[in-house]
């Protein structure tokens, strides 16, 4: 696929996997808008990418139905249509089966599921205008339960992996709908909560991280540059839909 005058619009794109996979699809041409709740690191996150004009961003949360709306109008708005919709955005926390609030529960459901049905609600009549497509992030916490108290997690990264084949069958032949489905991703954010809680059941030290990558089959954490580039070809593959691409480096063959 080609991808100059492409749009893509990535939610939590100021970090992490969001910000990797804005990188890829401007290096191959497109323009991209990252959405996220903090102007801050929003406005860092577009000085690192650099690109100029084809860098937007979009202070929005997307755990409520106007932050969906605002995101996807802000990509219609700088740029006049929209090819891709990568639903990254996310909020992770655990806790023990009886200490489960429903604030967390809320928090967690409304960003990932709620936060991926709205902001595809939204962007449907671009996306079919464009003929495009929507990548959704899912995880193996939506194929197989994790120990360490996700519960919350479990259910909306299930929630995900089946919306997501839904939407699938709803929007074709016009629109693909793909998922990715990671374990643990070398992001900042793992490596902050490997060094200072407690994180799928195994308790932080300075160890955590060998003990958690001794669990996966490949031996190592996968980066974020790699769940990217497996964003950016569901986003080209053009004979693809309803898929559920678990790059993991084995958690979902081998579960210790």
């Amino acid at each position: 696929m080609e991808w100059d005058s492409r749009v893509v619009l990535v939610t939590g794109g100021s970090r992490g996997i969001g910000l990797a996979t804005a990188a890829r699809f401007l290096e191959a041409g497109a323009s991209v808008l990252i959405a996220g709740r903090s102007e801050e690191s929003l406005r860092s996150a577009a000085g690192r990418l650099g690109h100029g004009d084809r860098v937007r961003r979009v202070a929005a949360d997307v755990s409520t139905v106007a932050g969906c709306d605002a995101a996807v109008a802000a990509a219609l708005d700088a740029f006049g249509r929209l090819d891709v919709l990568f639903t990254n955005a996310g909020s992770y926390e655990s806790a023990p089966l009886g200490e489960v609030t429903e604030q967390m529960w809320d928090r967690t459901l409304d960003t990932h599921l709620k936060g991926t049905f709205f902001c595809a609600q939204a962007a449907l009549p671009a996306l079919r205008a464009a003929r495009g497509c929507v990548v959704t992030m899912a995880s193996d916490a939506g194929l197989l339960g994790l120990r360490g108290g996700w519960a919350a997690y479990c259910a909306a990264m299930g929630g995900v992996v089946n919306l997501t084949r839904q939407l699938a069958v709803d929007l074709a032949p016009d629109i693909r709908v793909n998922a990715v489905a990671p374990g643990p991703v070398g992001t900042e954010r793992l490596y902050q909560d490997l060094s200072g809680a407690a994180y799928g059941g195994f308790e932080a030290a300075t160890d955590a991280v060998q003990a958690v990558t001794e669990t996966l089959p490949l031996r190592r954490i996968v980066e974020p540059e790699e769940i990217a580039r497996a964003v950016f070809f569901l986003a080209g593959m053009t004979s693809m839909t309803g898929a559920v691409l678990s790059v993991d480096a084995g958690t979902t063959i081998a579960l210790p």
